[in-house]
C-alpha cells in the first residue's frame, strides 16, 4: 500500500520552537522525553534514533551522521524549513497544546499564520487551574471560577486534554467538600516558589476534571487523557486506561467523547475500552514513531485486535521541531501500510476494506471526531483563532 496521498489529520501535538530556541537545541533532544543532560549519550544508542537519523540523511542529502545532519538542516531558512517538512509529511490539519506565555515556542495561532493546513488549539486543563489558583480562598470558589474559565475558552479550542495520568493517576474518584477544602489549604500552604505551581493533589485534581468532563458533555468537546509512555514524571502504573472505568459508567458522562493518548503499553487495554464503551477511541502516536519497527507493528496489531478500525487514529505526537512531525508521518503510513497488508493477508479485510482502513485510522476518524476537515488542498484553511 502506498499511502502518501493520505493527508494526515494530526490531532495531538505540540508547538513547534522559534527559530532562535531551534537553532541552538542538540538535535538528540528532540528522541527523549527525559530532559536531562545525562541522558544525551544514550539516547544516539536507541533504535529511533539510529533509524531517523538515515531517514533524515535521507531528506537533506548528506552523510548519515550527527555532525552532518546537524550541518545539514541548519543550513535552512527555519520558516522555509518547516513548510518544506510539513508538506513533505501531507498534514492537513494540526491540533496542539498551546502553552501561551512559552518564548520559546510559537503560538498556536502562528502555525495557522505560517504552515498551510488547519490548526486548532488543545486546552491543557491542569494548566488553566494551575493559572486561578492564587486568587481564590476557598477550594469551591476555585472550582466555580475554572469552569467559569473553561467555559469561556470552549469556542476556541479543539478539545480538552488531562495529564492527570502524571500527577496522580487515572482511577479518579469522587471527594467531598471536606477532603477538598482540606487539600486546597495544604497546597496554599506550601511555601511559595518562582515556578508556576504545579498541582498533584488528587482530591483536587479529580473534583476539577468531574467538572471539566462535564463541560465537554455539554458542550461536546472531545477530552484527550495522556495514558501510558511518557516523561520520567510518569508513574506508568498509574497511566493504565483502565482506572477511567469509574468515569466511563459515571451515567452523566453518557456523551463524553474520550481519546486515549499514545497506550504504549496498554495498547490491549485501550482496545478492550474502545470496543466496550461507545465514546473511547485510542491513539497510536507516540509509540509510533518512538518504537521499534517491530514495537510499531505490534502495538497496531494489538490496538485492533479488539477496537473498531473507526476508532483507531494516528497522531504525530511531535514536538518542537518540524523534523519530528516529519519522521512521524513517514512511519506513521509506513505502519499502517504494513498492519493492514498482514490484515489482508490474514483475511480480516479485504483489499478494498484495507484502504478504507487507512482513511480512517490516518484521517477520517479525527476529522469526524473533532468536526473539521479539509478534503482537498484547495479548500480554505481551517484555524480556529
Amino acid at each position: 500500500m502506498h499511502l502518501t496521498s493520505i493527508a494526515i489529520f494530526d490531532h495531538h501535538a505540540y508547538p513547534l520552537y522559534t527559530e532562535e530556541r531551534w537553532r541552538t537545541e542538540p538535535l538528540e533532544r528532540y528522541f527523549t522525553l527525559n530532559p536531562s543532560p545525562e541522558m544525551l549519550p544514550f539516547v544516539r544508542d536507541s533504535l529511533f534514533f539510529r533509524r531517523s537519523l538515515r531517514d533524515l540523511a535521507e531528506f537533506f542529502g548528506c552523510e548519515p551522521s550527527l555532525e552532518a545532519l546537524e550541518e545539514a538542516r541548519l543550513r535552512h531558512p527555519y520558516l522555509e524549513l518547516a513548510r518544506w517538512l510539513f508538506a513533505e509529511a501531507n498534514i492537513s490539519h494540526l491540533l496542539i497544546e498551546d502553552s501561551p506565555g512559552n518564548d520559546d515556542l510559537w503560538p498556536a495561532k502562528t502555525h495557522a499564520q505560517h504552515l498551510a493546513l488547519g490548526v486548532g488549539r488543545i486546552v491543557r486543563l491542569e494548566a488553566e487551574l494551575e493559572q486561578l489558583l492564587n486568587h481564590h480562598d476557598s477550594a469551591s470558589r476555585l472550582l466555580q471560577a475554572f469552569e467559569a474559565h473553561l467555559r469561556g475558552l470552549t469556542p476556541s479550542a479543539a478539545a480538552f486534554k488531562s495529564v492527570v495520568a502524571y500527577r496522580s493517576g487515572l482511577d479518579i474518584g469522587r471527594h467531598n467538600l471536606v477532603e477538598l477544602e482540606r487539600a486546597y489549604s495544604e497546597l496554599r500552604r506550601s511555601p511559595p516558589s518562582h515556578q508556576a505551581p504545579r498541582i498533584t493533589s488528587k482530591p483536587l485534581l479529580d473534583s476539577m476534571l468531574w467538572i471539566a468532563l462535564k463541560v465537554a458533555c455539554e458542550t461536546g468537546k472531545v477530552v484527550q487523557f495522556h495514558t501510558g509512555y511518557g516523561d520520567s514524571s510518569l508513574d506508568m502504573r498509574l497511566a493504565n486506561p483502565l482506572g477511567l472505568r469509574t468515569v466511563l459508567e459515571a451515567p452523566e458522562l453518557r456523551r463524553l467523547k474520550v481519546v486515549l493518548l499514545h497506550g504504549y503499553p496498554y495498547l490491549r487495554e485501550a482496545g478492550y475500552l474502545a470496543s466496550s464503551y461507545p465514546g473511547v477511541y485510542l491513539d497510536l502516536g507516540l509509540t509510533i514513531p518512538a518504537g521499534s519497527i517491530h514495537a510499531m507493528r505490534t502495538a497496531l496489531h494489538e490496538a485492533t485486535h479488539l477496537a473498531p478500525l473507526s476508532k483507531v487514529l494516528f497522531s504525530t505526537s511531535a514536538r518542537h521541531s518540524p523534523e519530528m512531525f516529519w519522521i512521524a508521518a513517514r512511519w506513521g503510513r509506513r505502519i499502517v501500510a504494513q498492519v493492514l497488508e498482514q490484515a489482508v493477508y490474514n483475511g480480516d479485510l479485504s483489499s478494498e476494506e484495507s484502504d478504507w482502513a487507512a482513511q480512517r485510522i490516518l484521517a477520517l476518524n479525527a476529522a469526524e471526531l473533532y468536526g473539521t476537515f479539509a478534503s482537498s488542498p484547495t479548500e480554505p484553511v481551517v484555524s480556529l483563532f
